[in-house]
């Protein structure tokens, strides 16, 4: 069986467990995001199994699943999540994904008749937009029925911030959430946000910039904690979460919310927890270096994620670690040094593109958060 990331994010383990003892006893988290399927063109493959290994890896409770993509139809998909779901004793939670081209009125009743306790729409694989009326009609559903709609609000699609604001604004009852942080509205939606209590975004993303920009500007009980499983991992995404909340200076109480707490009252259909207003950014010590670092790194990512050669701005990342021994910034960019040798030792070496990514991944989010400790670990 695979477990995602799995062992990829071996690396990261110690950051994220250090980082996970500050949270309240008892903390369970809720992913809001993960996938299962087998056909999704884009070749990744999860099955239920899998999603619950990479729970427990991580040491999170539950989540909610939905199919991947499915060219043929998501009757078929959509029963073997809520199968799943069922078998599951409680630690999955099935949304229903839906095709607005392909009637979907019948489907969403049927699966929520069955079980689900959300739906799930995706712009880009089903190339439709949010200002459809079919799609009004789903979000009205959602209002009478006070459920979460989960919508990519990520790359490969066109801004679709104002239908997603205009159908909060008309439909209070529904729960919709922007996946992606939101990223294809995040420079302006933001204040929005502010006066529109039904409107959430996920965490499941990597850009450092774009994170701390959600985390700085959105309100922190309108963010739902997310790993977008099989693409990251409950221990990549969960240390993301746990280090953008400590940049920005979110209370331990509060990340708890983000991480669980939260879901689970829109769940329960109960009005989201007000859990204080947006923090604003973090005040960064000096951090030339570690920008250096960052802007490499970011370089290697694209790299990576094209299919190209990263190992010459990982190099420069890695020589933009190479500070005085009395540095203040020493110890994360030794980190960061670190971690970035990983990298560059996996593409020497041919290595898959998840072991390239993670550690590089996992040195952004270090060198964009200078202001949170490293442990030493």
């Amino acid at each position: 069986m695979t477990v995602p990331g799995e062992p990829y994010d071996d690396p990261i383990r110690p950051l994220y467990g250090d980082a996970a003892g500050d949270l309240p006893p008892g903390t369970e988290w809720f992913d809001v995001h993960t996938h299962m399927g087998a056909n999704d063109p884009d070749g990744f493959r999860c099955t239920a199994e899998e999603v619950m290994a990479a729970l427990d890896r991580a040491g999170h409770a539950q989540a909610l699943v939905f199919p991947m993509h499915e060219p043929d139809g998501y009757a078929a998909a959509n029963d073997r999540v809520l199968e799943a779901a069922e078998a599951s004793a409680g630690r999955l939670r099935a949304l229903c994904r839906l095709d607005p081209h392909a009637d979907p009125m019948p489907e969403a009743r049927r699966c929520l008749e069955a079980g689900a306790v959300g739906l799930k729409l995706h712009p880009r694989a089903e190339r439709f937009q949010l200002s459809e009326p079919v799609v009004e009609e789903i979000i009205a559903l959602a209002d009478e029925h006070r459920l979460p709609v989960l919508v990519h609000a990520g790359r490969g699609i066109p801004a679709l911030g104002r239908d997603a604001v205009a159908l909060a604004r008309r439909h209070p009852g529904a729960r919709i959430v922007l996946a992606h942080a939101g990223i294809s509205d995040l420079s302006w939606i933001w204040a929005d946000a502010r006066g529109l209590p039904n409107l959430f975004f996920d965490t499941s993303w990597w850009n450092v910039a774009d994170l701390t920009a959600l985390f700085a500007t959105v309100a922190p009980g309108q963010i739902l904690y997310g790993s977008d499983i099989p693409y990251g991992s409950g221990i990549w995404c969960g240390l993301i979460v746990l280090r953008l909340a400590a940049s920005v200076g979110l209370d331990p109480e509060v990340t708890r919310e983000i991480v669980g707490g939260q879901l689970r009252r829109l769940l329960a259909g109960e009005d989201p927890a007000d859990l204080g207003p947006p923090p604003g950014p973090p005040e960064r010590p000096p951090w030339l270096a570690a920008a250096r670092a960052l802007t490499h790194l970011e370089g290697a990512i694209s790299r990576a994620f094209a299919g190209a050669d990263p190992r010459e701005p990982l190099a420069l990342a890695r020589l933009a670690c190479e500070v005085p021994v009395d540095d203040p910034q020493q110890p994360l960019l030794r980190a960061v040094r670190e971690l970035t040798e990983r990298a560059e030792a996996a593409a020497e070496a041919g290595g898959s593109r998840a072991a390239v990514s993670f550690p590089t991944l996992a040195a952004c989010l270090l060198a964009g958060t200078p202001g949170v400790p490293v442990p030493a670990v």
